[in-house]
């Protein structure tokens, strides 16, 4: 059963405000049964609004890593924790991929650039003799 603060009366925990007084500040107890067809307070969901949405996706893409992290950390809507969790997984995986890619196509583009030299090296001799 849940309390009403204002007045004192008892209520079913589903109940999100007070029928006798108005009041909305209940103290929660025992949760309703599966039966009732209400959610309890406190399983009741937070929902992130657009404008939410667009400032976390924005913090996410500002600031790789440490944006997602204090998404997950700040963000009570689960859907967006879940958001969160995804791009740090994200994230991670393509700076593993950029550092791969950068160590094998760094190395082979200054063969590259020193094979073009030397053939240039070849060519030049070649048009001195002609």
């Amino acid at each position: 059963m849940a309390r009403c603060n204002s007045c004192g009366a008892d209520l079913p925990d589903y109940y999100t405000s007070c029928p006798n007084c108005g009041g909305t500040s209940l103290t929660k107890g025992v949760s309703a049964p599966a039966s009732s067809g209400y959610v309890p307070i406190s399983e009741q969901r937070v929902v992130t609004s657009m404008g939410g949405w667009f400032g976390w996706t924005l913090l996410c893409g500002i600031l790789p890593i440490i944006g997602p992290i204090i998404m997950k950390i700040n963000s009570k809507d689960p859907t967006a924790k879940n958001y969160a969790t995804l791009m740090i997984i994200l994230q991670i995986i393509g700076i593993v991929l950029s550092i791969l890619l950068c160590a094998i196509l760094v190395p082979a583009m200054i063969g590259y650039v020193k094979k073009a030299q030397e053939m240039g090296m070849n060519y030049n001799m070649l048009l001195n003799l002609l």
